[in-house]
């Protein structure tokens, strides 16, 4: 069980602003009404009532977009780390408890794997699969796994040869049963708080991408693509590119503000640095 310090500020700020951001999206979509149709003969509307932030350059509400982009962004890094996290976990768990060639061909496939930069390994992956939702949590996924592979395999390398590992191998304890029952409880803490930072790196690359126009399909309103569209716009509309800009960062803040928090809670190496 993970416990949270009552003074932990990071924490209790990255819930503010998550739940303020959403808070505020949610109730003014409630208040105007949530429509993603084109109306060409309404593009770049002032704000109004009908809508509140105007329109963008395909006469889309611009609040509805926001809000759209938002969840996508924050549904493709949720996606992605999930994928990441579980893939990584598990090839790092083999390669630190079986070790030999296991080992060394899982860590110098993420040595390969690191040896380029994460954006242009997706972005090169997105030019040969071709656009979408799948194609694109993938292509973030094959560049995201190596982080988690890495924790988690040299956890398990401190670990293993443990006292009350070796007892649980003297009972014939199977290494699912090892890992399920005395690993992961360990482990689990450590990989959470890698898994929400990555969080906030996905959802920076995937708006990376798809502000290049290779992410997600344009017609499609995300942050990233919404940023790209206003840039035409900034000096007459500037709006277009602040919103979905403050929109992406403070999503992106109030996230690593969750990771920074759950670092600090009490048993950490970090807590108690603090406390001495």
């Amino acid at each position: 069980m993970i416990r949270l310090n009552k003074k932990n500020l990071q924490f209790r700020l990255g819930i503010m602003i998550l739940a303020g951001l959403g808070m505020a999206l949610a109730g003014l979509a409630f208040l105007q009404g949530i429509s993603l149709q084109l109306h060409i003969d309404q593009r770049l509307r002032s704000p109004s009532t009908a809508h509140i932030f105007g329109t963008d350059a395909l006469g889309r509400d611009m609040l509805s977009c926001l809000l759209f982009g938002t969840l996508v962004s924050l549904a493709i890094g949720l996606a992605a780390v999930f994928i990441a996290a579980a893939i990584g976990a598990g090839l790092g768990f083999l390669a630190g408890w079986h070790g030999g060639l296991f080992n060394i061909c899982i860590m110098r496939g993420a040595d390969f794997i690191l040896a380029f930069p994460g954006i242009l390994l997706a972005l090169a992956l997105i030019a040969f699969w071709g656009q979408g939702v799948i194609n694109l949590v993938f292509a973030l996924v094959v560049s995201g796994w190596v982080g988690y592979a890495r924790l988690v395999r040299g956890e398990v390398l401190k670990i293993k040869d443990q006292e009350f590992i070796m007892a649980a191998r003297g009972f014939n304890a199977s290494s699912w049963q090892i890992a399920r029952g005395h690993m992961l409880p360990l482990i689990f803490p450590l990989l959470l708080t890698q898994a929400v930072s990555g969080v906030a790196a996905i959802i920076m690359a995937e708006s990376s991408l798809n502000f290049l126009g290779l992410g997600l399909d344009p017609r499609l309103p995300t942050l990233g693509g919404m940023i790209d569209a206003g840039r035409g716009h900034l000096f007459d509309k500037p709006a277009m590119v602040i919103l979905p800009g403050a929109c992406l960062s403070l999503l992106v803040a109030g996230i690593l503000l969750l990771a920074e928090g759950l670092k600090m809670r009490p048993g950490t190496i970090a807590f108690e640095k603090i406390k001495k």
